[in-house]
Formats: structure tokens, sequence, C-alpha cells
């Protein structure tokens, strides 16, 4: 893997990570809120941006080359 590929990869895995933790945060916050709408916020939202987070993972690891 060159060094390109490599910052690549890790650039990936960082904006990953990143909407992990938000997914992570809105389904805890929407856990807490006591309203309708939080089990909106929890599944559309939360769930929304875990399931961007994976993907991007596992693209980043599957596929290391640069476009």
């Amino acid at each position: 893997m060159t060094q390109a590929q490599s910052e690549f990869v890790s650039k990936r895995l960082r904006i990953a990570g990143v909407l992990i933790v938000l997914g992570l945060i809105v389904e805890a916050v929407s856990l807490i809120w006591n309203h309708p709408l939080s089990f909106v916020a929890f599944l559309g939202v939360g769930g929304l941006l875990l399931f961007l987070g994976v993907v991007v993972y596992l693209t980043a690891l599957v596929n290391p080359r640069q476009s």
C-alpha cells in the first residue's frame, strides 16, 4: 500500500468513525428525550448515521485505492 492509499484509507476511516459517533450520540439523546418524535430521531437520524458510517467503513476496507 502506497502513502497516498494509506492516507486515503485513513481519511475514510476517520469519516466513518465520526458518522458512527454522531449516530450513537443522536441515539443516546433520543433515549433521554421523552417525546413521541424521539423514536423517529432514534431510528431515522441515528440509524441512518450509523448505517452510513458502517458503509463508509466497509467500502474503505474493500476498496482502498484512491478514485
